[in-house]
């Protein structure tokens, strides 16, 4: 028995959800700690605790204690348009694709109707990208909790490795901690790194190699001091932080939108009007446990 597909509008196609998708294109914010259903703004907990002890078995004395903080973050909304009409397949080479008759609503043949939506996903997902490093970047500028060091002007090969350290260095004793397994290793702090700074690192550690590795053939990139490197591709050319990803936190409205991507067919047009709108935040809990490196 033969197997037919319905050609299917994005809005039905629950497998390849459309956040989830732009998300998992950009992999490094699939990282990040997600917040969901946020329509404007909401107030992020943030829990801290300390233990007091004493040596009394026969006493209870509450002088442990715990605490919620919260920080407001917000999302902001963004949304594209695209219009196709009819017209412009039927004079080319892909009219041969298109159905038969005036008044069908096919304005796009298939293939290119699947291309068109997944490549909407992934530009959506650069647009997300470029968000996440601008949000990010300037959040940390203003916020005198961050912890700043000063990297060269122009980070090289030459470098790199000399920056890295010097932002290692400057690491606070709780992050330190988490490195070392003294504390929760979940929040084990990383290298957030563009592309430049990520090229320069790979080329520096090949460099350290007196004989070639399988790792640096490969093009992996290697931890530092036991400290995974994240590429963060839409980050300024001589930026960096370090950070444990579950500090950073994107906000969305539905994580699980099938509709953040929709399609309707104008009859009196002969034309599909294919939009795009979603809702996104950035933000981090404790800037105390991020060192900004720039």
């Amino acid at each position: 028995m033969a197997i037919s597909v319905a050609t299917l509008e994005w809005g039905n196609r629950t497998p390849g959800l459309f956040i989830d998708s732009m998300v998992k294109s950009a992999k490094v914010l699939d990282r990040f700690r997600l917040v969901d259903g946020v329509k404007n703004k909401v107030q992020v907990p943030i829990f801290d605790a300390s233990l007091t002890f004493g040596s009394d078995l026969c006493a209870f004395d509450p002088q442990s204690s715990a605490s919620i903080d919260e920080k407001e973050m917000t999302v902001s909304t963004y949304k594209w348009a695209f219009l196709n009409c009819k017209n412009v397949l039927e004079a080319t080479y892909r009219s041969v694709l298109l159905k038969k008759g005036q008044h069908n609503e096919e304005t796009m043949d298939v293939e290119f109707k699947d291309w068109v939506f997944d490549y909407f996903a992934k530009l959506s997902a650069q647009k997300a990208l470029e968000l996440a490093a601008t949000t990010l970047t300037a959040e940390m500028v203003a916020d005198a909790a961050v912890i700043d060091y000063t990297a060269v002007t122009t980070i090289t090969p030459a470098s790199i490795l000399a920056d890295m350290q010097g932002a290692y260095q400057a690491m606070s004793p709780i992050m330190l901690s988490a490195v070392y397994g003294d504390a929760d290793r979940s929040l084990k702090p990383a290298f957030f790194m563009g592309t430049a700074a990520v090229q320069a690192y790979q080329i520096a550690i090949a460099g350290l190699y007196t004989t070639t590795a399988q790792g640096v053939v490969e093009g992996n990139i290697p931890a530092y001091y036991g400290m995974e490197v994240i590429h963060f591709p839409s980050l300024a050319a001589n930026t960096f932080f370090i950070s444990a990803p579950e500090n950073i936190v994107m906000l969305t409205d539905d994580y699980n939108d099938v509709r953040a991507i929709d399609m309707k067919y104008e009859a009196e047009l002969s034309s599909d009007k294919i939009w795009g709108q979603f809702k996104l935040g950035f933000s981090y809990l404790k800037g105390e446990e991020i060192v900004y490196a720039a």
